[in-house]
């Protein structure tokens, strides 16, 4: 029991952790795509740009400051603390283990009676899908390593620095990749939440994740289009914006939020988004 309250308190975090990245880095970038479509919109923030600039700014630091977090040995919560609680406590992720836990529930005498089949489909990792979890790990890493963690140093340790260097620094960053690091990033989590709660597996990533702030933002209102973290955070920007605009919503945004507000999920005032 210690064990699995220690792995749920450690996802919870790396959870909450990675969607903080999520909202810094596609606002930001969300600010960006929309100013320089909408001249009226980038006219509009014109009228207070030290404001939007800080904004911007506090942002971008943001992102790499929280991606230290994330990926720091030294951090008290981190990804590799997540997957070695995974690694050391398999037994979580038995059968056994997954009945334990669907009689600890309280509507267990309205489930009881499917139990035994959905056991079935209940998916049990092996040695080898947690040896690719890792390398998934560890090819983050070091893309971390090697192209967000000098970033992340110039902040969090912001001394004077000349403008060459600093542009040395994010000359290396190719922002689809830092999207879709960071739409990994929380693959990663729903991957292991999947296969404590529901026995989802194999251990594997979606390649379906929208990552691109662009895509996203001329596929904004379609019906079927994906109510993804990142989706929500730049649909939100985008109704900030437009209110600056027009002092009014527009026709799908009115709609999206009547949708949204039977979802609770997609409140960014519950802490379970």
């Amino acid at each position: 029991m210690q064990s699995e309250k220690e792995f749920l308190e450690e996802l919870n975090v790396y959870k909450n952790e990675v969607l903080l990245a999520l909202k810094y880095l596609y606002t930001e970038l969300a600010i960006h795509e929309i100013a320089h479509k909408d001249k009226k919109i980038l006219k509009t923030l014109n009228y207070s740009p030290t404001f939007w600039n800080t904004t911007l700014s506090a942002l971008q630091q943001s992102t790499f400051l929280t991606l230290g977090r994330i990926f720091d040995i030294g951090s008290k919560h981190s990804i590799h603390k997540l997957y070695k609680l995974s690694e050391q406590n398999k037994y979580l992720f038995t059968k056994k283990s997954f009945r334990e836990r669907w009689e600890r529930n309280e509507d267990r005498t309205k489930i009881n009676t499917w139990l035994e089949s959905y056991l079935k489909t209940v998916y049990v990792p092996t040695d080898a899908d947690f040896r690719k979890f890792k390398k998934t790990i560890k090819k983050l890493k070091n893309t971390y390593e090697n192209i967000y963690r000098p970033i992340r140093d110039h902040f969090g340790h912001k001394i004077y620095v000349k403008n060459e260097e600093v542009k040395v620094l994010f000359d290396k960053v190719q922002i689809k990749e830092l999207e879709k690091f960071c739409v990994t990033l929380e693959n990663l989590h729903e991957v292991l939440w999947q296969l404590f709660h529901n026995g989802r597996g194999p251990m594997a990533l979606s390649s379906h994740k929208k990552h691109s702030t662009q895509n996203i933002l001329k596929n904004l209102y379609k019906q079927d289009y994906p109510g993804t973290s990142n989706t929500q955070i730049i649909r939100e920007v985008r109704c900030v914006l437009n209110l600056l605009k027009t002092g009014q919503r527009t026709t799908e945004e009115e709609r999206h939020e009547e949708l949204n507000s039977m979802d609770s999920r997609h409140s960014f005032l519950n802490s379970a988004l």
